[in-house]
This record gives structure tokens, C-alpha cells and sequence, in this order.
């Protein structure tokens, strides 16, 4: 049999349609052998690899988004509004806000601390090592001295998770082993050579990377540090979509990564197109059950 791994990509508020995925595939009765998951991946795969149950984890994710834990993220700071041109006074007042920030931002190594992000991670995976895991479950951070990246798929898993989703700028670096970590999807946010690593042998990939937007509205030296990164992860994904054996690429690329309150709708396409990829994944996975066979009689 061949050993089937998942691998969830980071996306924020886009990973929800990792929770569509995954009950589409129970649903379909696949069965998950290996799963690795990038930044927010991370956390949904996480969260289904210690309890393998896609209800539970829709379950869990919806009381978590009405949490103290999920509000203290301050999402509203990074959600854009738009301000109408002719509005003087508001201008004027944005322009300071943005003047202020910069410069307290000047002197800090992220906006918020990292005790928010421990506090998300700690409210919905449980406090255990990977080797305590149902299935094999693995993520990847990004080492920001070497410019590596780096797998976690031993010990413990809440600070490995916690590591491949620190947002840089947003959360600082997150020391562990003696590397500073942050977001895995700097270096891959689709890790589907990790997956092979790991021994799977058909591999379905979830790219839920964003569209990229048009933009010229950059106020300040941090818009233009964030675009330039949102260019290069996306450069990034695209080069390795083709490392897997089928593509699932849900129709959520427009949607921003702090848009939580479209759950709904995000978890629904992943199931759609997870429905739609379903003839396919069992034509592929036929065929290579075939061809191991004749291999085994010499054929």
C-alpha cells in the first residue's frame, strides 16, 4: 500500500479550506499515512493529526474564533479600510497614526509579543510530542540567521508549530534549540519535499497561496518590507506545486489573510474543490498501485 501524505501550505484566514479538505477526504474514506503542514497548515494539521476527526477539528476552530486567545491577536490593526481621497482631516490623521507606529516600531523586534501566538497554539493543540501522534504529523519553520529551513517532526509539537507560524514583524523570532524560527512559508509554504522525506509515496498538496493583488498603497518602509515578502512567498509556491502527485487549489486567493469572519464560505471551497479533485486522486493513486504491483511479479 502506498503511503499516502497531505501537506498543507500556509495562508492564515485561507487555511480554513484545509478543514473542507480534510472532511472531504474522510468523507471519500482516503485515508491520511503522513501530513506536513506550513504556518496556519501547521496548526490545522496539527490540530487533526492528534485527534484524526476533520468534525472535531471544524468544531474546535469555530469556538476558538470567539475566544479572548483569537481576539488578543489584534487583526484588526492589519485589516486595510479604505478612506475617501477628498477627506482631508481623516488623511491627515492616518498619516500621523502611521508616522507614530513607525517610529515605536523602530525601536521593537515585532509588533505583538509572543506570548499571543503561545496562547493560540496552547488553546487548541493539546500538550504533546510528535512521536505521540496517530499518524505521522511534521511542520517547518524558517532558521532567519542561516536562511534555512528546518523540520520539526520530533518532540515537542506545541513551540514546533507555534516556530513555523511567527509571522516576521508580526511576532518575533522564536528560539528554539538555540535557532531563531520564524514562519516556515519564508523558505516553503508548500512543503512537499519534506512529505517525500518523510516516506510518502503519493502526495496530495493543498496551494493556498494569495492572488497577488495590484497595490500601491504603501505608507511606510513596513508596506514595502511586507509586499516585497508576499512576492517572494508567492514566487516560491508556485515553483513547487509541481513536487506533488495532485494539486487541490482551492478558489480562496482572493481573500486577505486576516478575513477569519468568511469562514464559512473559505471551508466550502475547500471541500468543493477537494470533491472536484476526487476522480482524479483515485485514477493517480490506481495507477501507481498497478505499476507497484507489476513490479513485484517482474512485469
Amino acid at each position: 500500500m502506498k503511503r499516502i501524505g497531505l501537506v498543507l501550505g500556509g495562508g492564515g484566514a485561507r487555511g480554513l479550506a484545509h478543514v473542507g479538505v480534510l472532511q472531504a477526504l474522510e468523507k471519500a474514506n482516503i485515508q491520511i499515512d503522513i501530513l506536513v503542514g506550513c504556518s496556519f497548515g501547521a496548526l490545522i494539521g496539527g490540530l487533526y493529526a492528534q485527534h484524526p476527526d476533520a468534525e472535531m477539528v471544524y468544531e474546535r476552530l469555530y469556538k476558538f474564533m470567539y475566544s479572548d486567545a483569537f481576539k488578543n491577536l489584534g487583526l484588526e490593526m492589519v485589516r486595510k479600510r479604505s478612506i475617501p481621497s477628498d477627506d482631508t482631516l481623516r488623511q491627515l490623521t492616518r498619516n500621523i497614526k502611521d508616522w507614530v507606529m513607525l517610529n515605536v516600531l523602530a525601536k521593537r523586534i515585532s509588533i505583538l509579543k509572543q506570548r499571543r501566538l503561545l496562547d493560540v497554539v496552547s488553546s487548541l493543540i493539546d500538550d504533546r510530542e510528535f512521536a505521540d501522534y496517530p499518524l505521522t504529523f511534521a511542520c517547518n519553520a524558517t532558521d532567519i540567521v542561516s536562511g534555512k529551513p528546518v523540520l520539526f517532526h520530533r518532540g515537542k509539537v506545541r513551540p514546533a508549530i507555534a516556530a513555523s507560524m511567527t509571522i516576521p514583524g508580526f511576532f518575533p523570532p522564536m528560539e528554539i534549540n538555540g535557532q531563531m524560527l520564524v514562519d516556515g512559508a519564508v523558505t516553503a509554504n508548500l512543503p512537499i519535499a519534506f512529505a517525500r522525506q518523510l516516506g510518502a509515496e503519493f502526495i496530495i498538496a493543498v496551494d493556498i497561496h494569495p492572488h497577488l493583488h495590484p497595490e500601491n498603497d504603501f505608507r511606510n518602509v513596513i508596506d514595502v518590507i511586507l509586499r516585497t515578502n508576499t512576492i517572494t512567498a508567492n514566487t516560491l509556491s508556485e515553483a513547487t506545486l509541481k513536487g506533488a502527485d495532485i494539486l487541490i487549489q482551492p478558489p480562496v486567493k482572493e481573500y486577505y489573510w486576516y478575513e477569519f469572519d468568511r469562514y464559512k464560505e473559505i471551508i466550502q471551497a475547500g471541500e468543493a474543490a477537494t470533491n472536484m479533485a476526487l476522480p482524479e486522486i483515485y485514477r493517480q493513486f490506481s495507477r501507481l498501485q498497478r505499476r507497484r504491483l507489476l513490479r513485484k511479479v517482474g512485469l
